[in-house]
């Protein structure tokens, strides 16, 4: 279904990227109504050398770090840690690091940022306590429930982000809890160097990552085992689930979510997971079909000690179905490009990613509406860390000859011929055009 279209060609995977369309590429760079501007903003919850990057105590501080880039009419529609936060790797630096894409309609005479007399959204933040952790299902039904019951009071959902606490989070660490805090904070700043010193040789080095991430969970398990202050008894306290929204004081404007199947399958190394594979054309087109927005996905990437390690993940996708008062809620179907995107981390900060894509389809009236981080990693061919990350991006369907699907182009084909039989005769077994 669609087309793949990738950079490069290479059965080892080490393109920068893949990217899949259910339109072809000329298509694809076809010009609509509308254009984007994007913001991309990073946040860490531990100090960088990179004033680029925003220093935070907490996720909900995000809120007030954009307020600036609302009063000019950006709002965020996606948000996402760089790293995948599953505990193997949450001693690294970079698992600290959150991307912020905002984005508003391009300035034009026919768009301005904000319509005069409307009230600019504003972001919201909340915590977001589970009943369940690990039954993905019943995760899902009590997500979504969640999210709708907010959206008729004028929310629109953005996404869900986890927080894991790193040491001296806030400052708050308790005096006994000094010494251990220090020795984690020293251990992270050696393993974000030799991030980056990586290997020399060009060659790919996932397989150490993999041992090195298979011997640092066997050393977790004896500390959860062994340690009054392991992680396993401070699961509440070190990580935190959070909802982010858009709040719109027009309460008359509503949206509703659904959930999809995502169905990803896996390879491992150990207990790690090194690659991964899904049709995400095939798993998204029937709702963008329908005119949904992928807003937020939902996978448990992580197996308790002594679990059966699976083949296959199955989550969940979010959509969302735009509600009266929407610009372009009225259009029927979207299009989609989906990128597999290798996103590299230079010591302990962001080198190359989606952005430089991303500002390219924005021309183009592609709208990104969500980031799925992935738990694969490997080193690329400058030593670097690299972190696969899935980029989902949508645009209405163009009803027009000069940007069509194949289904599209079937159908007018099919009225063609019809268009045709209608103009001739069949006599004596013979065709003759009507005059």
């Amino acid at each position: 279904m669609g087309c793949g279209l990738r950079k490069l060609e290479d059965p080892d995977d080490s393109s920068p990227g893949k990217i899949f369309s259910t339109l072809k590429r000329p298509q694809v760079e076809t010009k609509t109504e509308f254009a984007y501007e994007y913001v991309l903003l990073d946040f860490t919850l531990q100090a960088s050398p990179n004033p680029e990057v925003i220093k935070i105590n907490s996720i909900p501080d995000i809120v007030t770090k954009v307020e600036d880039y609302y009063l000019k009419g950006y709002i965020v529609g996606a948000i996402h840690p760089v790293l995948q936060p599953v505990w193997q790797r949450k001693h690294l630096p970079a698992s600290y690091l959150y991307r912020v894409v905002l984005w508003r309609l391009k300035l034009s005479a026919k768009h301005s940022a904000v319509p005069s007399g409307q009230r600019r959204p504003r972001l919201v933040i909340e915590e977001c306590p589970l009943t369940y952790e690990t039954q993905t299902n019943d995760v899902a039904k009590e997500l979504i429930e969640k999210i709708n019951v907010a959206s008729k009071r004028g929310m629109r959902f953005v996404g869900f982000i986890s927080q894991h606490c790193p040491p001296f989070c806030n400052g708050t660490a308790h005096e006994g809890d000094r010494e251990p805090a220090l020795h984690a904070r020293h251990a992270a700043d050696e393993n974000c160097k030799s991030w980056s010193e990586g290997t020399v040789s060009g060659q790919s080095s996932e397989s150490g990552i993999q041992e090195e991430f298979h011997h640092e969970s066997g050393q977790c398990q004896m500390e959860q085992d062994g340690s009054p202050s392991s992680s396993k008894s401070k699961k509440g306290e070190d990580n935190k689930l959070y909802i982010v929204f858009n709040v719109f004081d027009d309460e008359s404007t509503c949206w509703t979510y659904q959930e999809g199947i995502l169905s990803v399958k896996v390879t491992r190394k150990g207990s790690v997971i090194s690659t991964l594979d899904a049709d995400w054309l095939e798993l998204t087109t029937f709702y963008y079909k329908q005119g949904l927005s992928l807003i937020d996905s939902f996978v448990c990437w992580e197996t308790h000690k002594g679990e059966h390690l699976p083949k296959s993940l199955e989550g969940f996708f979010i959509y969302e179905e735009e509600g009266s008062g929407v610009p372009g809620s009225s259009r029927k179907g979207n299009d989609a490009i989906v990128v597999e995107q290798w996103t590299v981390i230079e010591g302990c900060e962001i080198k190359t990613d989606y952005g430089p894509l991303l500002h390219t389809l924005a021309e183009f009236g592609w709208l990104l509406t969500s980031v799925l981080p992935t738990p694969v990693l490997r080193h690329d061919s400058e030593g670097n860390l690299a972190t696969k990350q899935v980029v989902f991006l949508q645009r209405p369907v163009i009803w027009n000859s000069a940007a069509q699907t194949p289904e599209i182009e079937k159908m007018l084909r099919r009225m063609a011929v019809l268009q045709f039989i209608s103009y001739v005769t069949i006599k004596g077994g013979g065709i003759r055009r009507v005059t």
